[in-house]
């Protein structure tokens, strides 16, 4: 499966402000309870699977924490049949004046999670549960066209047909001897333009670094995570930093979008 990539670590305070707005039993036989938080004084609502022994008594408007949190892939209560999976949240809650802190360091959180067609922030997560930036080799670039409501191809005025953004297809290297592995493919989509500057003189086997990487969740039969970037860099050989600062400064931005 392209993006398998398992969860992908969350931190809580860049969700934004949470409050308590009750509980919700989910899942395919609806037996899983959940918090439900709304965001930013807003009526928009985050569903977060707690620790053992959350007290899901506490007064509507309760404000919240959450610390060492992940989005995971849940199974959806319709659709299940299809293979549907749903992002789930998970985490520790706890009360706004608890000291308590992330176990990971902020800079860890070095990309975002984000939905829809706009690509909503919802959140800085970490793009080391996924994949090692720096172990990405190319083997090819394809385009994805954009599709009308009937599944098919847009074309523009001269009846070409348009494209919405480039698939670059990855190898993970340090898995690229595992035959068994069929789930070291990365994916990673780049708008037009900028693919298209990108692959001049791009060759297979090239070592590239995603910079400003954006997680969604798909899961679906053939993938359970999107994976966009903003642009991507040839790997120096020599360098021994990682990863390049600039894509904690673009993600940061981007997160800081989410705090309201």
């Amino acid at each position: 499966m392209v993006n398998k990539f398992g969860s992908l670590s969350l931190q809580g305070k860049s969700i934004g402000k949470l409050t308590f707005a009750g509980r919700n039993l989910v899942g395919a036989n609806a037996d899983v309870a959940v918090a439900m938080l709304n965001v930013n004084n807003t009526l928009n609502t985050e569903n977060v699977t707690p620790q053992a022994g959350f007290d899901f008594s506490i007064a509507f408007g309760t404000p919240l924490k959450l610390i060492d949190a992940k989005i995971i892939a849940g199974t959806a209560r319709s659709n299940q049949r299809n293979g549907a999976r749903v992002a789930t949240k998970t985490g520790t809650l706890l009360p706004i004046s608890d000291t308590t802190t992330d176990t990971l360091p902020e800079e860890d959180y070095d990309a975002v999670f984000v939905s829809g067609k706009d690509k909503t922030v919802h959140g800085r997560v970490r793009s080391a549960d996924a994949f090692d930036s720096h172990d990405l080799v190319l083997f090819r670039v394809t385009p994805n066209y954009k599709t009308d409501n009937r599944g098919e191809v847009v074309r523009d005025d001269y009846d070409e047909p348009m494209i919405s953004n480039y698939q670059f297809n990855f190898i993970q290297q340090s898995k690229s001897g595992d035959v068994g592995n069929d789930d070291n493919i990365v994916r990673i989509l780049v708008d037009p333009a900028e693919s298209e500057r990108l692959q001049a003189g791009l060759k297979p086997g090239d070592k590239l670094v995603p910079q400003g990487l954006k997680f969604a969740f798909a899961g679906n039969d053939a993938t359970d995570w999107t994976v966009y970037a903003d642009t991507l860099v040839v790997l120096d050989e020599k360098a021994t930093e990682k990863p390049a600062s600039n894509q904690n400064k673009s993600t940061t931005n981007q997160a800081d979008k989410a705090k309201g």
